[in-house]
């Protein structure tokens, strides 16, 4: 059968339909149940190998409240946008928030998970980073707008206790990287020996500063903190990377 898209469009089309399915933490055989399909039918919608049905696009409309203009054109709201929509912009007067008339008080927001290096790059997160979603309750992300969740590293981690550990989640903002007592940080000790274009999460934790010295100060340091001297022309803002507000771990 000769197909009427072009391959591009087909592509396109099937990357919208991925984001639809990590959003909502499906895989491919469970959305294929769903839908009453294959999960190969499901992998070639993505891939861009077969059009989509639209028996397909009305069943994710119908389940899921997907725009089809959306999914065939790109226009309008992708459920990452629609969801952030939910976001509570009003917060406490003793924290200086402006109240913002027409938000909704609860609900869920859904945080972009990406890989250690596009969580280190400055910029919006771009769609073909997004591995999954990581869904919080909305006052976790209120009055955050550059929030990306990560799965925990076990190099990261491995000399720091509880909650961090290898496989579970954080999230971190990406506008807050003042250094602050007890707090928790991901950073990349590793910057003055990459490229910026290289960088990339390498650790998390607790930062102290004392003088022009920057200490990475771990739970059960198996000899003296890590520590970086820090020059005129170093910008603490590319070491690091972001504040951690919130972790997940598995139950072991």
């Amino acid at each position: 059968m000769k197909l009427r898209l072009e391959k591009p469009r087909r592509e396109a089309i099937g990357a919208r339909l991925r984001e639809i399915r990590l959003f909502n933490k499906l895989e491919q055989t469970e959305l294929a149940d769903r839908a009453g399909l294959s999960q190969a039918i499901i992998s070639q919608y993505e891939k861009g190998l077969t059009e989509i049905s639209l028996s397909f696009i009305k069943f994710l409309a119908d389940n899921f409240n997907i725009s089809g203009d959306w999914l065939i054109f790109g226009t309008g709201e992708s459920p990452h946008e629609q969801s952030q929509k939910e976001i509570e912009l009003r917060l406490p007067k003793s924290l200086g928030g402006a109240s913002v008339k027409g938000r909704k008080k609860s609900g869920f927001f859904g945080i972009p998970i990406v890989d250690p290096k596009s969580a280190a790059r400055p910029g919006k997160v771009q769609n073909e980073q997004i591995q999954d979603w990581e869904i919080v309750r909305l006052q976790e992300a209120t009055g955050r707008n550059n929030l990306v969740a990560l799965e925990v590293k076990g190099d990261w981690v491995k000399n720091m206790d509880a909650p961090f550990r290898a496989g579970g989640r954080i999230v971190i903002d990406r506008d807050d990287k003042k250094v602050r007592h007890d707090a928790f940080y991901a950073v990349n000790k590793a910057i003055k020996k990459k490229a910026p274009r290289d960088a990339s999460i390498t650790g998390i934790r607790r930062l102290s500063m004392s003088g022009s010295r920057l200490w990475f100060v771990e739970d059960r340091p198996g000899k003296e903190f890590e520590f970086m001297d820090l020059k005129a022309s170093d910008r603490i803002e590319n070491i690091i990377i972001g504040r951690v507000i919130w972790v997940w771990q598995k139950m072991i």
